[in-house]
């Protein structure tokens, strides 16, 4: 094997062999890192992580491309999914079965624009949590392993899958709690989020509208709980991912029967009633612990 000081990415030659030689050396120490260069390689990113690593040095170069890629894949999934999403709800009850909330069906003048703003601001502060994350990762921090074989086969996987997300879901529920019952924290930090308080100011465009320390908050559990309990590594990031998703879902304003996962109903009165339903997937820990609510169907659903 070749040793890390007779090894240098910059030194002179074509930039495919360079890039080649790289993702060769680093397979033998770094999966993490080998896997995060050919993602990159296969998306066009090659010029941008050899300029980085030529201007700012191999380790800052390296994730500073992880970071813009972050970026700018976390935008297009919000633009996307917001788009997308303004669609469905639009025609939910033909393409869901799913009718809207009292109050929900018109949005008030200025609060999508408003949301999209405050999104947009915040995503150059949340993009930079994976960056934490694989930093962690590959300094050795975290419980995080590359391959299933690694873990025992399937049913091990699949078992600490599960707790890893149960463990995430309790963290992100009492994040979520505490930053309503803490005064300090609500006032600076959470309350941003809650002037979207009624159905006609609530939409998928509000799903990231935080102030950038809220929302790095309620999703740091997915990073504190993998320092100490194993999970895959493309598995940890998928979960990220799949939040995002679900961010946009909850504040769609629509009502369906979910149970037992959190739907849009429950994050709906959470906007409206402030102390409830601070699950995220599951309503499984309001129940336990008191602060689950959902008024009648028939309230959620009069006419406007």
């Amino acid at each position: 094997a070749i040793s890390a000081p007779e090894f240098s990415p910059h030194k002179r030659g074509n930039p495919a062999t360079r890039t080649m030689e790289t993702v060769a050396i680093l397979q033998q120490d770094n999966k993490f890192r080998a896997f995060n260069r050919w993602i990159n390689d296969l998306i066009g990113l090659t010029p941008l992580h050899q300029w980085s690593e030529e201007k700012l040095g191999e380790e800052l170069g390296y994730y500073t491309t992880i970071y813009v890629r972050n970026l700018t894949a976390a935008t297009c999934l919000y633009y996307i999914m917001g788009l997308v999403w303004t669609f469905i709800v639009a025609n939910s009850e033909a393409l869901l079965g799913m009718p809207v909330f009292k109050g929900g069906k018109t949005k008030k003048n200025g609060s999508v624009g408003d949301q999209i703003i405050l999104a947009q601001m915040s995503l150059f502060m949340y993009a930079m949590l994976p960056v934490l994350d694989e930093w962690l990762i590959e300094s050795g921090y975290t419980r995080t392993y590359y391959n299933i074989s690694e873990i025992g086969g399937l049913g091990t996987y699949i078992a600490t899958t599960i707790l890893y997300f149960l463990f995430v879901e309790v963290g992100i529920y009492w994040v979520h709690r505490t930053l309503h019952t803490n005064a300090f924290l609500y006032l600076y930090i959470h309350k941003l989020h809650h002037k979207y308080n009624t159905p006609d100011t609530l939409s998928p465009w509000a799903s990231i509208a935080f102030n950038p320390i809220d929302g790095i908050l309620q999703a740091c559990p997915y990073t504190i709980v993998m320092l100490f309990w194993p999970v895959h590594y493309m598995t940890h990031f998928a979960m990220l991912f799949c939040t995002a998703i679900w961010a946009t879902n909850i504040h769609d304003c629509l009502v369906g029967e979910t149970e037992p996962v959190m739907g849009s109903k429950y994050h709906t009165v959470h906007h409206t009633h402030y102390n409830c339903n601070y699950g995220q997937y599951l309503i499984l820990c309001d129940w336990l612990w008191g602060t689950l609510y959902l008024p009648d169907k028939e309230k959620i659903l009069k006419s406007e």
